[in-house]
């Protein structure tokens, strides 16, 4: 992946299935007044966002470009659980916005980082997998990992009455 961070946060995550001069490309296009330097801490944060067992629980900071309503679409992405999935139609509800599922889903188009909002969790309400900017075999990949992470998780018990 090519991950580029300011000051604030990530603000850039993507998968570089094209090469990396296309994957820079887009990075260029998105912040081009930028500066880009490499640094060897990149790698200790992919490691932190994809190594299994990784995480350790502290938010990470995100530096993100979007209008209020992208926003609000990237928000409730963030609040679809791990290895779910949901279609357009609910997340436009979710967002307060039920006529608006094309503009729901060029707002999910439009997300900076992959994966860290999980764009890959939206579905066609046919249950087809739908368009996915790094094609449709990454979309199924990222969904079945996750589900294979959570699934050895316990479950929380209930206290018994």
């Amino acid at each position: 992946c090519l991950i580029a961070r300011t000051a604030r946060g990530i603000c850039h995550l993507a998968f570089v299935d094209q090469g990396r001069r296309a994957a820079q490309a887009e990075l260029t296009a998105r912040w081009p007044q930028a500066r880009f330097e490499r640094t060897a801490d990149t790698a200790v944060l992919a490691r932190r966002l994809f190594a299994p067992g990784a995480r350790d629980g502290r938010p990470l900071a995100l530096h993100l470009q979007g209008t209020n309503f992208q926003i609000r679409v990237w928000e409730a992405l963030v609040r679809i659980p791990a290895g779910a999935a949901v279609c357009y139609e609910d997340l436009a509800e979710a967002v307060g916005a039920p006529a608006a599922t094309r503009t729901v889903a060029s707002a999910v188009a439009a997300n900076p980082v992959a994966f860290l909002i999980p764009c890959h969790r939206v579905i066609r309400k046919t249950g087809a997998f739908g368009e996915y900017h790094w094609g449709t075999t990454r979309k199924q990949a990222l969904l079945a990992w996750e589900a294979a992470r959570t699934a050895g998780e316990p479950e929380e018990l209930e206290e018994p009455a």
